[in-house]
């Protein structure tokens, strides 16, 4: 079988079965107006992660932080921050009025920029051009929530799946010296900046190219997250268009009533078959994720500033952590007590933005995703999988419970009956 033909063949695999519009800017990020109170902090990098920290975001505000979001690119804010480089530019910061259904508007960078408090990424730093933290400096991801990512189409596309061996040659690629029908023209194999991109880092790492690869095809518009799924929704060419986007994204569009796209099952490198990141192409339970049957995904990352005994140095930060990750995070002179409600409120702003929170999750891993590499069993130290099930499919077959009483060994969390 000549390279190019087994290509072709690979592509053969079985498969196992809104964002409002910024508005009109008039005020620098530092100085947001007495309508929108608090301590501000600024967070930037992953596009894809936007979807999320506009969720946090409300409850945030209740607790006296405003979160002022910079859509950068994962490889892009770790390179700030690590740098100490001031983000800046006219409107390219974003907050949320909690008040108005979190409707989004956007600031101004004050003179001079401002720099970032937090970074988050999709990937490790080392998956960003080898980008090494300060040593003042840590990563918090050990319990964060899990960000997927998909292969995506047009709708009317006739594909269903996609293979490794598949989706290393169409981005690998991008239809020269090999391709694999029916996408064949790098016109419509839509990208990003793999260099800023940290979902694209991970495809890179999931489909085993070297890390000076660049992958192949045409980045459109902006070149973010919702760039890319503006040009696969809105093409024509249904069979030969493809891109990856994060979950949150993915899911919000793929029932739209203005842009739809449908998502690929993937055929991890040695499976049987594909796999949805969900138990079948119409749930959202993230079942195949939750278990290690779907492998492309990642814990988010937040990069901070820390102490020698490595808590955070600003005490809002530590905060937003507190929150991201549903545990107490310490700072150098205090720690943020979280309440079961706290929990529970961060637990459905992570399920609206389409993210699984590290307590519903039965699979970690502690380096990048790779070819085969599986993740390993995990625990969660409070578990939520029962709650989170109900949640995304208003069905459990867990114990309702408003104490620990009908728990036996258990422990009754956020209304049902868990393990531990």
């Amino acid at each position: 079988m000549t390279a190019t033909s087994k290509y072709v063949a690979a592509i053969v695999a079985a498969s196992c079965t809104i964002l409002t519009s910024a508005a009109a800017h008039a005020v620098t990020c530092d100085n947001l107006g007495s309508g929108f109170p608090g301590i501000e902090v600024n967070i930037g990098g992953s596009s894809a992660a936007k979807p999320l920290i506009k969720q946090i975001s409300g409850t945030l505000a209740t607790k006296g932080i405003r979160v002022v979001y910079w859509k950068l690119g994962s490889c892009a804010g770790l390179t700030d921050i690590t740098t100490a480089t001031n983000v800046t530019g006219t409107g390219a910061g974003t907050y949320w009025d909690e008040s108005n259904s979190l409707n989004e508007l956007a600031c101004d960078a004050p003179s001079g920029g401002t720099p970032l408090d937090v970074a988050a990424s999709d990937v490790y730093p080392s998956s960003c051009n080898n980008i090494t933290l300060l040593g003042t400096q840590k990563d918090f991801h050990d319990t964060s929530p899990v960000q997927i990512f998909s292969f995506i189409v047009p709708p009317s596309s006739s594909k269903n799946v996609i293979s490794e061996e598949a989706a290393q040659v169409v981005f690998g690629f991008g239809g020269a010296t090999y391709a694999v029908t029916p996408w064949t023209d790098p016109l419509y194999i839509f990208k990003r900046d793999p260099t800023k991109s940290g979902s694209y880092s991970m495809l890179a790492k999931l489909l085993a190219f070297d890390a000076s690869s660049k992958i192949k095809g045409t980045i459109p518009g902006a070149g973010d997250t919702q760039a890319i799924v503006d040009a696969v929704s809105a093409s024509t060419q249904y069979d030969k268009t493809i891109g990856v986007v994060s979950e949150d994204y993915a899911d919000l569009y793929r029932t739209s009533t203005t842009k739809q796209i449908k998502i690929l099952a993937y055929q991890d490198k040695g499976a049987a078959c594909g796999f949805y990141p969900d138990s079948s192409k119409s749930t959202y339970d993230k079942v195949n994720v939750r278990t290690g049957l779907y492998p492309f995904w990642g814990p988010l990352h937040f990069i901070t500033s820390v102490d020698g005994a490595a808590k955070p140095t600003n005490a809002q930060v530590a905060a937003l952590l507190s929150y991201f990750e549903l545990t107490t995070v310490a700072t150098a002179d205090a720690g943020i007590t979280l309440l079961e409600a706290d929990k529970k409120t961060m637990i459905d702003n992570i399920v609206t933005a389409y993210t699984i929170p590290n307590c519903a999750m039965k699979v970690t891993r502690s380096s990048e995703v790779a070819p085969q590499t599986k993740p390993a069993s995990y625990d969660p130290p409070e578990p939520c999988g029962c709650y989170y099930d109900y949640k995304v499919s208003g069905a459990t077959s867990c114990t309702v419970c408003t104490n620990d009483g009908p728990c036996g060994s258990g422990k009754c969390r956020y209304g049902y009956c868990e393990a531990k």
